[in-house]
């Protein structure tokens, strides 16, 4: 993302407004898919109060838009489409026999690298969510493997040791962005007030969260009631790719 945290324009109720109206989701719908009751939702879009700096992560991080143009109206309001799937070109290989056989040719998807870390330790400061740069990836994996919409994963980081072995620092994860909710026990990308951590996530049947780490060296820990409203599932970690 840009650096203009700072700047944020009086109308960018509306602009919140019209992303929603282009995205056709109802209010309710919309807070749900950036992490926010309906009703401070509501509040935001009918200027009672300002959008905090972790909703527009949010709306950065859910819909294709210009950050720019969120806080300050000025540019386009989407980003440019990412190139579609690419063909390799064919390759011809000749078997002894002499005869000629064409190998399908493989198409890829290219998922974006954010510059941002999950850390496996104490937290992270989210400081920047800029594309940094893409990594290819054979799209038949993504989709029939794995049963992914490449449309929706992202990757960053880690930091920190609360994770190992399972999770070293410096490892890159794969995120799927369209899990905004603790679907069962696994492995997710949460966000706690300021900070970005990368755990293990448990939801016990009375609503308590329970958030472990891998390294017997940290302690679990548990969320409940108001506590566990403000956890919020930034995604699920479904890949892990070492660096």
């Amino acid at each position: 993302m840009s650096n203009v945290k700072s700047i944020i324009d009086k109308k960018i109720a509306l602009r919140i407004r019209a992303l929603r109206d282009a995205a056709q989701l109802t209010q309710a719908a919309f807070a749900e898919r950036i992490g926010i009751k309906q009703s401070t939702y509501n509040e935001i879009e009918n200027e009672k109060r300002e959008p905090s700096e972790q909703m527009i992560y949010s709306l950065c991080y859910r819909f294709p838009i210009n950050e720019n143009w969120l806080r300050t109206g000025k540019g386009n309001m989407f980003k440019e489409e990412e190139p579609k799937a690419e063909e390799t070109k064919v390759d011809l290989i000749a078997e002894k026999d002499g005869s000629i056989w064409i190998v399908e040719a493989k198409r890829y998807v290219t998922v974006p690298r954010y510059e941002v870390a999950a850390s496996a330790g104490g937290g992270a400061l989210i400081h920047s969510e800029q594309i940094v740069d893409h990594l290819a990836f054979e799209e038949e994996w993504l989709k029939v493997v794995l049963g992914l919409s490449p449309n929706r994963l992202a990757i960053i980081s880690v930091i920190g040791d609360s994770m190992e072995p399972y999770l070293a620092e410096g490892d890159l994860i794969m995120v799927d962005l369209g899990v905004t909710h603790i679907e069962n026990n696994a492995v997710y990308v949460l966000q706690f007030g300021d900070s970005l951590l990368v755990k293990r996530v448990q939801v016990k049947l009375d609503g308590e969260v329970i958030v472990k780490s891998d390294n017997p060296l940290y302690e679990t820990e548990t969320f409940r009631g108001e506590a566990a409203d403000r956890l919020r599932v930034v995604g699920r970690m479904v890949r892990r790719l070492v660096r």
